[in-house]
């Protein structure tokens, strides 16, 4: 029925359809896009966003934009800074205590809606006239181009809106200049440290502008100074923040040695310009952003051969974004969106010469549709690895440490890395003040991150940071077995926490009753994935392990390694529904990881509830790339379920005889092929296998015997 109604429609409208393909293109692009960024959660991508709530949180209880802008680190001397985004702090703290994480996620759309909007108003001049498949073509590109800047919430978001907003007004609405200086202010105020952007962007309409009069020969009439006017005002805003003067050295502080280890300030490679890869239909970062830069570099060159329309603001913004893009990786896009201007042109002399009906029509027709079958699927692959937990996953945060520091009576300082920093001063300060965060080099120094990682990954650093600050508290990152040998040499510190992120150490002098009793004694915080169960309960240690595991797990219920532990001693202890308890906690927080799934599948195969692991078994599958230990047991579960012949085919799947060492594994599989039929394989199989088997291994050399004794009754 509902075919046979879309056939109907079809045809009834089909001459609408094939006139407006381009614009129900762009709808359905933008939708998509849409419907996956509104169900983006906050994450951390990095920790940016929090210590910008941190900031708007000070900026409102004090009343004042600190100057001491340190305020939340132990660091001596105190660093002083420019707050150049002081609004955009105060705007997303108000949101965020408003409607919490959901209204941030409502602004990232929102932003990203007007700069979709103006761009496509660039390319098309209005909303009314149909898009030409050049100017479609464009825009996605621009679309695709924006999607991951757009993962997290950064005041470069504004930034971008504005430098769209500008070329808009200035290019095809300049009666409306007199809106710019309002735009500009707020501009400086929420992301003023690119106040050269919007100088660029100024001058280059102005010198436009006085190069036709010159070229002309006329005078400024009065109306248009309407129009010059608010651009001269714009420009003078940069002087109209809480900082005055002290914003206009900010941009040009030395970055050289943050781009070391900051990728986003790192400088382009130029070999980088000239890769181009689809990768199963979709277009990578890298590649989208070299056909936009190939492009404009290719309409810049038109357009200087080309006698009609040469407006030097397009050369002017062409070359900044030129100059811009030599500086940094950030500034690849303000240079795509510098380069909107002369991409329009390059559309309107491509639509002039109608090279569609010049090249190929056949060739272009199916050239378009790859290009429209991939835009779809790229933003399927950008929006991939998302978090599922909504609206906020804390998944590589350092929520549990927070949450235990939280809750002990306790205080002072804690020594930290500074990735994680942003999100440690927002849920600590004031109770405790940290290290430093990642505002390098801006508000800390090169200095400062060095001494950082040098004390977790040296004796002398560590020394220097216990010797002139003595912290109450260290979060070692988790992982860094170096720093379990450093920390010894200092045995007034013992580990009492941990979560996915870090361990935590605290000074037994400063607090010896929370040392006493919250040390970790029976547990290894750095070796949690490569603990030992089987081990564990042989040596009959899994009592007091889940003792000091239940103590954590009582803080903070959502940690999915406390939760693994748990899970894994209750499967093996063949405690199957207290395991389940557990694994749901992991499910229920982190969702979109195979982890939680794979461990309720084995509490429930232990239950007996076969078709219920194989379900929990395919959402594991669904989540992973390393599918060869699910897919075990679920041909586990198929052979106690009696179901051979789907057992067979599933282990068939990450069987290979030439590279397959596990005899054990190789018994399972030998057996599923004989009591599904497959004799013949399982006689092959078998021959590999019992090879493997060591002379030394009775057990297992006895039970190969008893199947080949079956084997050979078998026809």
């Amino acid at each position: 029925m509902i075919l046979t109604r879309f056939n109907m429609f079809f045809k009834e409208n089909k001459n609408w359809l094939f006139s407006n393909y381009c614009i129900i293109y762009i709808i359905f692009l933008i939708s998509y896009v849409l419907f996956y960024l509104f169900q983006w959660p906050i994450y951390a991508g990095d920790t940016d966003l929090w210590y910008h709530l941190n900031g708007g949180r000070y900026i409102l209880e004090h009343n004042s934009i600190p100057r001491d802008s340190s305020f939340f680190s132990f660091i001596e001397p105190p660093r002083e800074w420019v707050d150049y985004y002081w609004l955009f702090q105060l705007l997303v703290y108000k949101i965020y205590t408003f409607s919490g994480y959901y209204g941030l996620v409502f602004l990232r759309a929102l932003i990203f809606i007007a700069i979709m909007l103006l761009i496509y108003l660039i390319l098309n001049k209005n909303l009314k006239d149909k898009p030409t498949i050049y100017r479609a073509i464009t825009f996605s590109l621009f679309v695709l181009f924006l999607i991951p800047r757009f993962h997290l919430i950064r005041p470069h978001m504004f930034t971008y809106l504005f430098i769209v907003l500008f070329i808009y007004i200035l290019e095809l609405k300049p009666r409306y200049t007199f809106f710019l200086p309002v735009v500009s202010i707020l501009w400086v105020n929420l992301h003023g440290i690119v106040y050269p952007v919007m100088i660029l962007i100024i001058l280059a309409y102005l010198i436009d502008f006085f190069l036709n009069k010159i070229k002309e020969k006329k005078h400024i009439e009065n109306r248009e100074l309407l129009f010059l006017i608010p651009l001269i005002v714009s420009i003078g805003s940069v002087f109209l923040t809480p900082h005055r003067t002290d914003l206009t050295w900010v941009p040009f502080i030395p970055t050289e040695f943050a781009s070391l280890y900051i990728f986003e300030i790192a400088k382009i490679k130029i070999e980088e310009l000239f890769s181009f890869q689809v990768i199963k239909m979709t277009m990578p970062f890298g590649t989208i952003f070299n056909i936009i830069f190939f492009s404009s570099c290719i309409a810049i060159i038109i357009k200087i051969f080309n006698k009609k329309g040469k407006n030097i603001s397009h050369f002017i913004l062409f070359v900044a974004g030129i100059i811009l893009l030599s500086k940094a990786n950030r500034f690849r896009y303000e240079y795509a969106l510098f380069s909107l201007p002369i991409l329009k042109d390059f559309i309107q002399l491509l639509e002039i010469n109608n090279l569609r009906e010049k090249f190929l029509k056949p060739v272009f027709a199916i050239l378009t549709t790859l290009f429209i079958v991939s835009s779809f699927l790229t933003v399927k692959e950008t929006f991939a690895y998302m978090p599922k937990k909504y609206p906020f996953s804390q998944r590589n945060l350092p929520e549990g440490i927070c949450t235990f520091l939280n809750r002990i009576d306790a205080h002072g300082k804690v020594f930290n890395h500074p990735n994680y920093g942003g999100y440690l001063q927002w849920v600590l300060y004031p109770k405790y003040k940290i290290f430093m965060d990642m505002e390098i080099p801006f508000l800390f120094l090169n200095e400062d991150i060095f001494t950082a990682n040098n004390a977790f990954t040296s004796e002398t650093g560590l020394n220097y940071i216990i010797g002139k600050y003595r912290p109450q508290f260290i979060i070692a990152p988790s992982g860094n077995s170096q720093f379990k040998t450093l920390i010894k040499k200092y045995p007034d510190y013992t580990a009492v926490f941990f979560d996915e992120t870090g361990i935590l150490y605290v000074d037994k002098v400063s607090f010896p009753i929370i040392a006493k009793e919250y040390e970790l004694k029976e547990i290894d915080p750095y070796n949690l994935y490569q603990i030992n169960i089987d081990k564990i309960i042989t040596e009959k240690k899994d009592e007091n392990i889940l003792t000091e595991v239940l103590k954590m797990h009582n803080i903070y219920p959502d940690c999915i390694l406390t939760n693994q532990i748990l899970a894994l001693i209750y499967n093996k202890r063949q405690e199957f529904e207290q395991s389940l308890k557990y694994v749901e906690k992991i499910i229920r927080s982190y969702p979109e990881l195979p982890i939680g799934y794979k461990l309720k599948g084995d509490a429930l195969q232990g239950l007996q509830k076969f078709d219920e692991a194989l379900i929990s078994y395919e959402n594991a599958l669904n989540r992973t790339i390393n599918k060869v230990e699910i897919y075990r047991e679920i041909g586990n579960t198929y052979m106690k379920k009696k179901a051979f012949k789907k057992a067979y085919k599933t282990f068939k799947l990450i069987t290979d005889p030439f590279t397959q060492k596990d005899y054990k594994f190789f018994y399972d599989v030998c057996m599923a092929a004989m009591l599904s039929g497959n004799v013949k394989d399982a006689k092959i199989l078998f021959n590999y296998a019992y090879s493997l088997v060591p002379q030394e291994d009775k057990k297992w050399q006895e039970k190969y015997l008893k199947l080949a004794e079956q084997l050979i009754l078998k026809k």
